[in-house]
């Protein structure tokens, strides 16, 4: 009886499916190093960016009235509007130019501006380092000591106790303003710095 032949198996081939082709590597590689580009020019740059966005922000609230009196009613209807999320733009609480309202009330100017103030006297700081490493930083018990003047002013004005005025206003906006660029700034500030590495014992260095 001839023997039969036995069949070996055979072995199917997968390919890994861990395995990324040698393009998607590059693409990968491509993307991760604009990614890090990208977050070290934040890391680097934030500060220059937030007085930027805070400097045209109060700049396009002061201008909107110039716009009204040009007759630029539309465009200018629109930044009024949008301006409307950020402040309650309150007519008696406002300064005009050219008899048109600005976008944004007393208080409210000041706090915006006083954010600038603190983001440009940090930026001033940080090209002194040794005026830099003299700032101390504050707690949020110091921000919400920073708020309780506005509380104060705009809440005993609410309940019909107390009139507030334009100096007051601008006086508790300002102090509210600084504090909080002196809170959050600093905060930004310290975690934005690279961290440096920590240098190895040296090899056989005497025991004390």
């Amino acid at each position: 009886m001839p023997s039969e032949a036995k069949e070996t198996p055979t072995t199917l081939e997968f390919s890994d499916p861990m395995e990324i082709s040698p393009r998607r590597r590059a693409v990968n590689t491509v993307v991760t190093r604009v990614a890090d580009a990208l977050l070290e020019g934040i890391q680097r740059h934030w500060l220059a960016g937030v007085n930027t966005l805070l400097g045209v922000f109060i700049g396009v609230a002061l201008l909107t009235p110039l716009g009204y009196a040009l007759g630029w009613v539309g465009p200018s209807n629109a930044i009024f509007s949008v301006y409307h999320y950020f402040c309650a733009q309150t007519p008696s609480h406002s300064f005009y130019i050219e008899g048109y309202q600005v976008c944004l009330c007393a208080r409210c100017l000041a706090i915006y501006t006083s954010l600038l103030t603190g983001g440009l006297l940090l930026a001033l700081f940080r090209t002194r380092p040794q005026l830099h490493a003299r700032i101390p930083h504050i707690g949020w018990r110091w921000w919400l000591l920073g708020m309780i003047p506005m509380a104060l002013d705009g809440g005993t004005q609410l309940f019909g106790w107390h009139e507030s005025n334009v100096f007051l206003r601008l006086l508790t906006g300002g102090i509210f303003g600084l504090m909080t660029a002196w809170f959050l700034f600093m905060q930004i500030n310290e975690s934005s710095q690279p961290t440096q590495p920590t240098r190895p014992a040296a090899v056989g260095a005497r025991r004390r």
